[in-house]
């Protein structure tokens, strides 16, 4: 299909009809300056359709911070239900590095033993993407996420006037979700513009010294650097950059019983490697007892375990982490810092 416009109002027409047909969650604004977050659309005039980044990302709709995962029955004849919670949803507006954190997640949640929970979540989502407002803390030019061109029904990018946003098709749910939506050809002109836009979007102040493919190479020779340790100087270990990540999956799984101990259920929460208590098992032991040594794993992780495992990085440069830091612990400087200390010739170490 060639690339169509519609105005924002058609725009709010179509949310206005998925309303109709299901539940539909866009980006909404929240008090404060420069917060935005997925919450249940009420009323299309409610979509944000210009932001920077969401708080959480929309990740949570196919992986909730907290979720039943079974529930059970003691007694002389015990039973165990699997608990698998799904339903048609509309995602709106989410960017290109959300995007490429729910495909990362496919990749992971797919691996090995196919995780039902969140992939019949994810068969059920029907996404609208969105083109971004980027604003200093983002790179995701440098890992290669500021452009994509599946994982989406449909993907707009405004126009000059802001009025009019160019419209992609992705796929046969995205053409259906068009009709009876008022949209005309792109012009030569308006197809030009997405290019320029497009183009200009890939050249980011803020950077990597580094090829991000190059990236697991990279880092054999990191592993003893007192780099580390000077940014876990400044670190808290609160967990927020985990738990605002898109492309995170790490959990903890917790029983509750019932307060007659004859029923419970098991639940998963999302969990962090940067908390202290995330390395610590039955024994009491903590094989990452200390931040510099939590911090390296979260970065190693990221950028050279995942990256190897499944071909791609497992950071998308949304800037979350650094965004919702307390003292800015900023993964591309941590990064061009490491290059720019063991880049050329360092110490081949695991």
């Amino acid at each position: 299909m060639t690339l169509q416009v519609i105005s924002v109002a058609e725009i709010r027409g179509l949310l206005a009809q998925l309303m109709e047909q299901g539940r539909v969650v866009a980006p909404h604004k929240r008090p404060g300056d420069r917060q935005w977050a997925f919450e249940d659309l009420t009323d299309p005039a409610d979509a944000v359709l210009q932001y920077t980044t969401t708080i959480i990302p929309a990740k949570k709709y196919a992986f909730p911070p907290k979720e039943t995962l079974l529930r059970y029955e003691l007694g002389q004849a015990p039973s165990v239900t699997a608990v698998v919670d799904s339903e048609p949803l509309v995602l709106f507006g989410v960017h290109t590095c959300d995007l490429y954190g729910l495909t990362a997640l496919d990749t992971a949640f797919a691996d090995h033993f196919a995780d039902a929970n969140y992939l019949e979540k994810r068969a059920k989502m029907r996404i609208i993407g969105i083109e971004c407002v980027p604003d200093e803390w983002c790179f995701c030019a440098s890992m290669g996420t500021a452009t994509i061109d599946s994982g989406y029904e449909l993907f707009l990018t405004p126009l000059p006037d802001e009025e009019h946003y160019i419209v992609e098709v992705g796929s046969d749910a995205g053409d259906e979700m068009l009709k009876g939506i008022a949209s005309r050809e792109a012009t030569a002109g308006e197809v030009s513009y997405l290019k320029t836009h497009l183009n200009r979007k890939i050249t980011q102040e803020r950077h990597l010294d580094s090829d991000y493919t190059a990236l697991p190479l990279l880092f054999t020779g990191f592993a003893e650097s007192p780099v580390w340790e000077k940014w876990a100087e400044k670190c808290y270990g609160c967990g927020t950059c985990n738990l605002t990540c898109p492309t995170c999956f790490c959990w903890d799984v917790l029983d509750e019983m019932g307060l007659a101990l004859t029923t419970g259920e098991r639940r998963r929460e999302w969990d962090g490697c940067m908390l202290e208590g995330f390395a610590r098992v039955a024994t009491g032991e903590n094989f990452r007892e200390n931040r510099t040594e939590r911090l390296r794993h979260r970065f190693f992780r990221k950028y050279a375990y995942l990256f190897t495992r499944y071909g791609k990085p497992y950071c998308c440069g949304c800037g979350r982490c650094v965004r919702q830091c307390l003292v800015k612990i900023d993964p591309v400087g941590v990064i061009n810092e490491l290059i720019a200390a063991h880049g050329k010739g360092g110490a081949l170490i695991g």
